[in-house]
């Protein structure tokens, strides 16, 4: 506690070195669980998908809708602290990794950038980033350019449009003629851009949709037939691939599989 004589701002002052104490020692936290979580799921690879987005813009809502897990979803500044993740199986059978990240916001204290960019490790790992923007926002496109700015500081750079999915949320807040006018910006846009209302669901499925295709299309199906006693590889196959046609026959099993590159790269480092 300050003396008597301790002046309104200087209290101020002191709390916020308080606070800002704590957060740099919780983010530090973070950062060590974060590490040992990609160790972790490396073991189990799966492609990651990163909820990105300003401060409020519904991330934590959309993340709930989509995993239907529980994540506190408030109207407050850092109410993401920990990246949440979660795993979704999607229409085309993969299995990905849903990661809800701190919410962006602009002119960041000094003293927080480097911790605050420390929790968004998880981003710079992922295979597909989920741009969450709030389209009834009136400063929804400054919004989006901090958002940008930060993911260039991250190093991401120009590599951002190859796996970036633009999510215009809290669309049940439009008016008919603005949600068209949203409506035929996505279908001109050169990225993939998906109108959601995290609130009451409306769209959720067209995204997830949307994030199969994202995924797969650098997949590859090819034919592979393994001996009948070859029991772990095609184990492996169903963990980690598509499994598009089997077919127990004399000779082999033969099977058609879609998986991605790096995948593909481990089921030939496995074979004899």
């Amino acid at each position: 506690m300050g003396g008597p004589g301790e002046t309104q701002i200087e209290t101020d002052r002191r709390l916020i070195a308080t606070r800002i104490t704590r957060l740099k020692r919780e983010l530090k936290d973070v950062k060590r669980t974060r590490q040992l979580h990609r160790q972790a799921r490396k073991r189990i690879p799966s492609p990651v998908v990163a909820l990105v987005g300003y401060t409020n813009a519904g991330k934590s809502t959309l993340f709930n809708s989509l995993t239907q897990a529980k994540v506190k979803a408030v109207d407050q500044l850092f109410a993401t602290l920990d990246p949440t993740m979660r795993g979704l199986d999607t229409p085309a059978g993969q299995t990905i990794i849903l990661s809800d990240t701190v919410g962006f916001i602009s002119q960041l204290p000094h003293e927080l950038i480097s911790a605050f960019q420390a929790t968004l490790e998880e981003v710079v790992e992922a295979d597909v980033i989920v741009h969450v923007r709030d389209a009834a926002n009136e400063d929804t496109e400054n919004q989006k350019a901090d958002v940008l700015a930060v993911l260039r500081d991250l190093g991401l750079g120009e590599a951002v449009g190859d796996m970036l999915i633009e999510v215009l949320n809290k669309i049940d807040l439009l008016t008919a003629a603005d949600r068209g006018a949203l409506a035929n910006q996505a279908a001109r846009s050169n990225i993939p851009m998906v109108l959601v209302s995290a609130a009451t669901g409306e769209g959720c499925e067209t995204l997830i949709a949307t994030l199969d295709e994202r995924i797969t299309e650098h997949f590859r199906t090819a034919e592979v037939s393994l001996a009948h006693d070859d029991g772990a590889s095609l184990a492996w196959l169903y963990d980690h691939g598509n499994i598009i046609e089997r077919r127990n026959e004399e000779d082999a099993i033969h099977l058609m599989v879609r998986m991605d590159a790096a995948n593909w790269a481990r089921f030939e480092r496995r074979r004899p």
